[in-house]
């Protein structure tokens, strides 16, 4: 089974998320995508980490989310991917967005394993980006989101803290 968690940013939907997860059957596993590369998201990150229970495993990747679910696919009873946003701009930089995309929806297809819950930032609240380059980042993030949408049994948006069941 799967679910999605989308909000924007600093929306709660990471937190939300993680409560989802430590509802989840145990064993749980929490696959973080984002990468500090300045002070402030550096910070996040911490946070984050101070937040959450130390017990929890937690593994940390960059582009290569299909195969470490593939990886963990029968040996975690809950999965948390957050955020899917990161790792999709991840690809975006490396030039392997399409490649990434095809190969994550061909995993879910044939999913085997345990319940995955997903957080992705929901871009589609926000302004036209100016730049070409952002417009195409926009539009993957949109229909990744959507195209995982129509495969979750369970679809929430977190606004302003508040998780609001839409699906």
């Amino acid at each position: 089974m799967f679910s999605l968690v989308l909000g924007g940013n600093k929306s709660g939907k990471s937190d939300f998320g993680l409560e989802l997860l430590l509802k989840g059957k145990s064993p749980h596993l929490l696959i973080v995508t984002g990468k500090g590369f300045d002070f402030e998201f550096k910070k996040q990150i911490k946070d984050h980490r101070l937040k959450r229970d130390p017990r929890l495993f937690v593994h940390e990747i960059g582009t290569d989310l299909s195969v470490c679910l593939k990886a963990r696919e029968k040996d975690w009873a809950t999965i948390l991917v957050d955020s899917l946003d990161f790792w999709l701009f991840s690809l975006f930089e490396q030039g392997k967005l399409e490649e990434g995309i095809k190969d994550f929806f061909s995993l879910l297809k044939n999913w085997q394993g345990q319940e995955i819950i997903f957080v992705s930032s929901e871009i589609g609240l926000g302004p036209i980006p100016v730049s070409g380059e952002m417009r195409r980042f926009v539009r993957a993030l949109g229909d990744v989101n959507q195209n995982l949408a129509r495969l979750c049994a369970q679809v929430y948006l977190v606004l302003a803290g508040i998780p609001v069941r839409i699906k």
